[in-house]
């Protein structure tokens, strides 16, 4: 079993028992403790319990009732931790750790965009591996895949010491903002981007993701919680994973504190409280060509620094009405945000690009197709075409820990997990053009004509009045043209 620092009343759940997972509160509270022989009040009875007082000195003579404080929460604590751990000792046997999966020969050509003749043609030449050949099968490794990737120029040209940070953001939860980051780094990093995922919530859904315990492996000196330190040690806190190509700043309980940090700092920071972490990622652009941030379901101040820190904001929506109302009041919030950091001091926020992803989509759910046809109409342009499914392929993976890029083998169809790994590169497609075109700005920017939006509200005021004196002095109404800064 596995140690965990002593609390003040314990529930312990020993090695061979059973999880409780049904009956009464009090029921789940003590019988766990009665098969270790211990009493999860100190020494009382349970409180149905006609026996012995706590004490046994005397009889109960009506039924104990009891209240609930903080070390009640330490200990359920405690045990949900045990119970998280025995579950992924299971589930990531032998040794507790994630392996990437190997790729045969079909998938391999597959993310390199080439069809199989083409592919083999280049194996026969030489230019390719020839991969491991295991009776009729010819697996590759993600590492092989990557180099390849590489040869065939899938990775920009000017993405090295470039890095684009992308956050994935929404105001509520279960809107699959965890496995979207997850995801779409290993769609990004199978086709040779090097990228980093920053897991911004403390409830280290992506940490855990990528087999590693919140509770156990994460210290805070190696959390996302320093990359808050005014100088942060990157070679600590930048950890690899199993899967190659993909670095995790990883969160535990820990970075909540935070939170309440930065809102004790914002009176003498001002708005640039909001930039925080942007001020802490030149070094890490450098190191990384894509930069993923997943957030908390809030809009605090750490989401908004996340938010304020990226290129790309994602937001994930499954197109369910609950889902899309609560969307709206996420750009609301994020209207706020942007105009309070701008009165505070702060710096007017632009991004090179703002996406809308619809996620666990049911297109069996006949109410989808109206809720769809809102975001069109909402979202146009930021709505992205292509969907990321609901399918039973990702919810099985997800109950391993994995997703639908972890699976080597699949135990139902093959044609179910094809079409469901076909589905997630369609629509993260989409957004490998977008970052692309952005890495296309950023290299040739005397090519383009970078303009800000005319209407936006974060504009210095002097200069939209300069732009309105001179529309009245040349007295030719160009005054919205004038407005617009190009940069």
């Amino acid at each position: 079993m596995v140690e965990h620092a002593p609390v003040a009343r314990s529930f312990p759940l020993v090695d061979d028992a059973a999880v409780p997972i049904c009956g009464t509160e009090s029921d789940f509270r003590y019988g766990a403790a009665n098969q270790a022989d211990l009493s999860a009040q100190g020494g009382h009875s349970h409180p149905g319990h006609k026996g012995i007082h706590a004490h046994g000195t005397q009889l109960m003579d009506k039924p104990r009732h009891y209240r609930i404080g903080r070390a009640d929460i330490e200990a359920r604590a405690a045990q949900m931790e045990r119970v998280l751990n025995k579950v992924k000792e299971e589930t990531l046997r032998p040794d507790s750790r994630k392996v990437a999966p190997r790729f045969n020969l079909n998938l391999t050509a597959e993310i390199l965009g080439l069809s199989k003749s083409q592919f083999l043609h280049r194996v026969n030449d030489g230019k390719f591996v020839g991969g491991d050949r295991t009776g009729s099968r010819t697996l590759y490794t993600l590492e092989e895949v990557r180099t390849m990737a590489n040869q065939v120029g899938l990775r920009h040209p000017f993405a090295p010491g470039h890095g684009i940070v992308m956050t994935v953001a929404n105001f509520k939860g279960g809107v699959a903002k965890t496995s979207t980051s997850v995801t779409l780094a290993q769609y990004m990093a199978a086709r040779g981007y090097n990228c980093l995922i920053i897991d911004l919530d403390p409830q280290a859904s992506a940490t855990t993701l990528f087999g590693v315990s919140p509770y156990l492996d994460v210290l805070q000196e190696e959390s996302v919680f320093a990359l808050y330190d005014d100088e942060p040690n990157l070679d600590r806190i930048c950890r690899s994973t199993y899967w190659p190509g993909i670095d995790l700043i990883a969160a535990n309980q820990h970075l909540y504190g935070r939170e309440f940090a930065l809102a004790g700092a914002a009176k003498e920071w001002g708005g640039e409280i909001f930039e925080f972490l942007a001020q802490r990622l030149p070094a890490l652009r450098e190191r990384y060509d894509l930069i993923f941030i997943d957030t908390q379901p809030s809009l605090g101040f750490l989401t908004s620094t996340g938010i304020f820190a990226s290129d790309h904001l994602l937001v994930t929506v499954p197109p369910s009405s609950l889902d899309f109302a609560s969307s709206v009041i996420f750009w609301s919030l994020l209207r706020d945000v942007l105009t309070q950091a701008r009165d505070a001091g702060g710096h007017s926020k632009f991004w090179e690009g703002v996406h809308v992803l619809q996620t666990r989509v049911d297109e069996q759910d006949k109410s989808t197709h109206f809720i769809r046809k809102l975001l069109a109409a909402g979202c146009e342009d930021w709505l992205l075409p292509d969907v990321i499914p609901a399918t039973r392929v990702a919810t099985n993976a997800a109950s391993d820990f994995q997703t639908v890029y972890d699976v080597e083998k699949y135990e139902g169809s093959h044609r179910s997990i094809k079409r469901a790994r076909e589905a997630f590169d369609k629509a993260y497609a989409q957004v490998h053009d977008a970052v692309r075109h952005t890495w296309d700005v950023w290299q040739s920017p005397a090519d383009w004509d970078v303009v800000y939006h005319p209407e936006a509200d974060l504009f210095d005021q002097e200069a939209a009045a300069a732009a309105d004196q001179d529309a009245e002095s040349s007295g030719d109404g160009a005054a919205p043209e004038i407005r617009e800064r190009v940069a």
